[in-house]
């Protein structure tokens, strides 16, 4: 045998080889999805039909928490659930491709023509028009959340508990026909037992708090699009809600401009009044680009608008929010509200002030790394409206916070968490600084385990420590519990330890109904080595809930 045989017989053995190598790598390594953007109730990802997503399945999220798969494309898709821009989660294998199937022969042309003469001759009945109701739009379903509960809070050395019942509902989308829909948030609550002093409203023991009941038309198409009644504003950054309407013009990319105005409901009650009100302008911006470019997903938000509300009284407020996801690496977002006082009228403004700026990062050089961190300067104090006096709460503030995580490998998390605040009014600082170590997969897909530890300085220095566990049983049962200590000084002649345990429960019912049950419990010892010593304290709360999403 030559040597050119024997050559090009190795270089493709190689290669066979280096290919196989590769695939194995590229199976090990695993495919990877994440969140586009997210809403309360619904992530928008950056993976779709051809990365084997499908309606119907759940993703779990590589860290925690986890959706179901909505509505797909072919690059995109949709998950209701919870969870943040930047989440990732495991791709599934994608269908195999279908096989190769050789084509029959084209058919001959003398049969083409003898089928086209027969299908033209041809009589049919005519058949009249009748649009179905509700037309194309009603093939997208909103969603509807409703839930009833129980509320207990305890102190020792008080008057005994109190307890709360209530009945939350909510619809999200709902279709009406014709492309309106219907949007409803609202709460009822009973107190069934309170003891003075009673600070909250103590005339009414039974509240209603309605925080939207519209009714909105938005086509995906673009066009016309408006919301009527007690209008949460549709992303209008910052926009109180409002007894009147929201109007503006669609794009089909999802870009809109318009105006709202109407009256501005009490700010304790939520009950309709006419004594106070808001008018103003809006814009929203919104574009998805293609999974390779640079800058994967970007919206912008703005709004300016005249604010009579029985809080801050008369003011003229502008905000502005702008988000952007540049490839998979890097998440940034910054909002920024400023406005001034308008107390006689438009043609007296006082000097603008700087309300708030939020500044949020979240990076990502590795897939293993993740750096974030936020800052945020709250420019003033808010009223409190009901309550013993004319109380002011907060005050011109910063706070910041920065933390690093790395996954080594799927079933273990190292973490550096730390925060800054400062009170401007005061100049009291507050800093912390401390590890968190969490083994994430230590009971498999059952749970894992996670512990921390801060130490803190400023007005009140301290530490603080805690161990956290985590078991689930997919679909059915999840249960987090948390074991914290407690240390305070300077604020008392010794210094203070307290204990606290927290649980968190939920159940699975059936497919759209789930059990809550949560409980904080705090025990401050005051010197004392025993936990219910006669110089200690405790508290205590509960709360319970049985709530359904169809």
């Amino acid at each position: 045998m030559s040597a050119t045989p024997r050559i090009a017989g190795a270089l493709l053995a190689a290669g066979l080889v280096a290919g196989a190598g590769a695939r194995g790598e590229a199976r090990s390594q695993g495919r990877v999805g994440s969140v586009l953007y997210a809403t309360t109730t619904r992530l928008y990802l950056d993976a779709g039909s051809r990365d084997g997503l499908a309606p119907g399945q759940v993703l779990h999220f590589q860290r925690s928490g986890s959706c179901r798969v909505e509505q797909v494309s072919e690059t995109r898709a949709t998950c209701l659930g919870a969870g943040g821009a930047g989440v990732t989660f495991p791709l599934p294998e994608p269908p195999p491709p279908r096989p190769v199937v050789r084509l029959p022969p084209p058919t001959r042309p003398a049969v083409l023509e003898q089928r086209r003469s027969v299908l033209a001759s041809a009589s049919y009945p005519h058949v009249d028009y009748r649009e179905a109701a509700g037309g194309g739009l009603e093939a997208r379903r909103g969603s509807i959340d409703a839930g009833i509960g129980h509320t207990t809070w305890w102190v020792s050395g008080g008057r005994g508990a109190w307890n709360q019942e209530r009945a939350d509902a909510g619809i999200r989308g709902a279709s009406l026909g014709a492309g309106f829909t219907l949007d409803l948030d609202l709460s009822a609550r009973r107190w069934s037992r309170r003891s003075d002093p009673i600070s909250f409203r103590p005339d009414d023991p039974t509240q209603l708090y309605v925080w939207e009941a519209s009714i909105s038309r938005r086509s995906g198409d673009g066009g016309p699009a408006f919301s009527i009644g007690r209008v949460r504003p549709y992303r209008v950054p910052g926009q109180v809600i409002l007894d009147g309407a929201q109007a503006g013009w669609r794009l089909e990319g999802g870009s809109e401009a318009g105006v709202f105005g109407g009256a501005v409901p009490n700010s304790v009650t939520l009950a309709p009044s006419f004594d106070h009100g808001t008018l103003g302008a809006y814009w929203i911006g919104q574009r998805v680009f293609e999974a390779d470019s640079t800058v994967r997903f970007l919206r912008h938000e703005a709004r300016i608008a005249f604010v009579n509300t029985d809080d801050l009284g008369k003011r003229v407020e502008g905000e502005a929010l702008l988000e952007a996801r540049i490839t998979r690496r890097l998440d940034a977002a910054v909002n920024v509200r400023a406005g001034a006082g308008a107390a006689h009228g438009l043609g007296s403004l006082d000097t603008i002030r700087l309300d708030a700026v939020r500044l949020d990062l979240t990076a990502r050089p590795f897939d293993s790394l993740s750096l974030s961190g936020s800052f945020r300067h709250e420019g003033g104090s808010v009223p409190e409206l009901d309550g013993p006096g004319h109380l002011l709460l907060g005050g011109e503030a910063r706070h910041a916070d920065a933390s690093a995580a790395w996954e080594p490998i799927e079933a273990l998390r190292f973490s550096v968490l730390s925060g800054l605040s400062t009170d401007l009014v005061t100049q009291k600082t507050r800093r912390w600084i401390g590890p968190e170590v969490a083994l994430t997969r230590l009971f498999g897909d059952r749970g894992g385990v996670s512990l921390g530890y801060f130490q803190e300085d400023g007005w009140a220095p301290g530490r603080s420590a805690w161990f956290q566990i985590l078991a689930r049983s997919q679909g059915v049962l999840q249960i987090l519990a948390r074991v914290s200590w407690f240390q305070t000084s300077q604020i008392a002649p010794v210094d203070l330890d307290e204990l606290g345990v927290s649980t968190s429960i939920q159940a699975q019912l059936g497919p759209h109904v789930a059990l809550r049950l949560s409980t904080t419990a705090r025990t401050v010892l005051n010197g004392q080595r025993s936990l219910f010593g006669p110089a200690t304290g405790q508290v205590m709360l509960a709360d319970a809930e049985l709530a359904g999403t169809f």
